[in-house]
């Protein structure tokens, strides 16, 4: 009797030093997948970001990559860049998996097809300023846009915060 207790207070001690050991590893495994994880991987379905520059944006997450976040809105669309993010408010759940294309796809992407459409954009700066017209020109690193008055603006892709154009 006094051997059956002694094993089964050895195999008890046994079983509890391999939970811990179980334990460790799923932390440890956890800490893994969040060092992996980015902030962008965190933004799927309805979001709702703080921008440097813009305020508040809200809505669907429907491209998130390396350099900006398509979030579709009730009206409008906006591009926001991801260097602007500044916190993430609200977050429905992990952002899907993107495509070859889809990250990619960039500021002269984006540029161009607001100039096909012609439609009049408004760009908001990271110092809180804002520029609206139509899209003239989309050179490697800026665009131009053309105002109501005829004057054209040069903006540089490294001060855009967010686009905002018609759904």
């Amino acid at each position: 009797m006094r051997w059956d207790r002694l094993f089964a207070d050895l195999e008890g001690q046994a079983a509890d030093l391999e939970l811990e050991e179980r334990d460790a590893l799923v932390d440890d495994l956890s800490d893994g997948e969040w060092a992996e994880t980015s902030w962008r991987d965190l933004l799927g379905g309805h979001v709702v970001i703080e921008v440097r520059g813009a305020g508040r944006v809200e809505g669907e997450a429907v491209l998130v990559n390396g350099s900006l976040i398509r979030v579709r809105g009730d009206t409008t669309d906006q591009v926001v860049a991801v260097a602007a993010v500044a916190t993430i408010l609200e977050a429905q759940r992990r952002a899907d998996e993107g495509t070859l294309v889809s990250a990619r796809l960039g500021w002269g992407q984006v540029f161009r097809a607001l100039r096909d459409a012609g439609d009049t954009v408004m760009i908001r700066l990271l110092d809180g300023t804002s520029r609206e017209g139509v899209v003239d020109v989309v050179g490697r690193d800026f665009v131009r846009l053309r105002s109501g008055s005829g004057r054209d603006q040069v903006v540089l892709w490294s001060a855009l915060a967010l686009v905002s154009g018609r759904s």
